[in-house]
């Protein structure tokens, strides 16, 4: 009876402790969220960091650089999409009457090959109802509040990112504070060895894996704007930069990508081949890389199963909307990477790792 009582307690206190952990994640997530990134962002630049140590460059020069070329990239790459979005903003009315229009054309086109002559008083009805002026009035409306929660959310867009490359930048120039971080809960000096042996291990494997990772990403997104530009598909810099963002998101950025460009198509174009192409052409390069490049480049070591991925995306994004959905997959590389070497965490390594063709237990990386 008093182990049962022990295990109960035990349980109901872990519960808490997680209830408590995920209430502090969701109610200071703009605490939370710019030091996760800045934290990543530390670490995709590790190897750089490193090799101009290597040649010679001071620490703290070699921070300040690399943080100013974060800063520059991110300014340019502000400047080259800020018409674009502006664009889109302005357009924003006209182009939900146009796809609201097509997409009612399209219903009654399919309607009319199914059944000829029927339903066409009723169609014509819909279409006119669309077009009508108080809807017209309703997207303005709806217009001026997007202009506002634009200008909001840029001007907090901006202070996320100073906050952000402040904190990465000190991180930086600081001389591996997580190597000192996990070394500290051990009191003897084989377990700080031996928790400065796996620190080193993972930072590598995921600073390989979110720079491996961007360079595709930056590559897919060159490519599908050079198809998008062949295709007359409007704003392709604008869209080849969507695309590339998305694709840290797996499942859900693809997804969200074909659908926005599907609809943009629709808009632009008059007939269904038109309308088609530019979704299922991203579709293609998409499945070839997902499939193909990032497979062989990445490498297996980070390899983690669907369920796990989807299972993540669906919690942070719960907790932190969309920054939760960016950052899923890298705070799964991490725990993955930091499980295959540690003993302890062999079960959540097994949970992480998809089954293998041949079955059999995931191997454990060397430290």
């Amino acid at each position: 009876m008093l182990a049962f009582d022990g295990w109960l307690f035990r349980s109901l206190a872990t519960l808490a402790l997680l209830i408590a952990l995920v209430s502090a994640l969701s109610l200071a997530q703009s605490i939370f969220i710019p030091v996760f990134i800045a934290l990543f962002l530390a670490i995709l630049l590790h190897l750089p960091l490193n090799a101009m140590e290597r040649a010679g460059v001071p620490r703290i020069f070699a921070a300040l650089a690399l943080s100013l070329i974060v800063a520059l990239a991110v300014a340019m790459l502000a400047f080259f999409l800020s018409g674009p979005i502006q664009s889109l903003a302005e357009n924003y009315p006209d182009m939900i009457r146009q796809l609201r229009y097509k997409l009612l054309v399209l219903q009654s086109s399919l309607r009319q090959a199914q059944e000829v002559g029927q339903e066409l008083s009723a169609v014509s009805e819909q279409v006119g109802q669309a077009l009508e002026d108080d809807v017209a009035e309703k997207v303005v409306v709806r217009d001026s509040n997007l202009l506002v929660s634009a200008a909001s959310g840029f001007a907090s867009g901006v202070t996320t990112v100073a906050i952000t490359l402040t904190i990465s930048g000190f991180i930086l120039a600081m001389r591996r504070p997580f190597l000192i971080i996990t070394t500290i809960p051990h009191g003897d000096m084989a377990g700080k060895l031996r928790a400065a042996r796996v620190w080193k291990a993972v930072e590598a494997q995921v600073s390989h894996y979110l720079l491996v990772t961007t360079l595709i990403n930056i590559a897919l997104g060159v490519v599908v704007g050079l198809v998008l530009w062949q295709l007359g598909v409007p704003m392709p810099i604008f869209w080849g930069a969507v695309v590339a963002f998305l694709n840290y998101m797996p499942f859900v950025g693809p997804t969200i990508g074909v659908l926005l460009l599907l609809a943009v198509s629709i808009v632009q174009f008059d007939t269904i081949w038109q309308m088609l192409v530019p979704a299922a052409a991203y579709m293609a390069i998409n499945l070839v890389e997902a499939n193909f490049v990032t497979p062989n480049l990445v490498g297996r070591r980070t390899n983690i199963a669907p369920l796990a991925i989807i299972l993540a995306l669906m919690f942070w994004g719960w907790i932190w909307g969309f920054a939760g959905l960016f950052l899923s997959v890298p705070l799964l590389v991490v725990l993955k990477a930091t499980s295959a070497r540690i003993d302890s965490l062999a079960t959540v390594n097994r949970m992480l790792t998809p089954r293998s063709r041949h079955g059999g237990r995931p191997a454990r990386e060397p430290i």
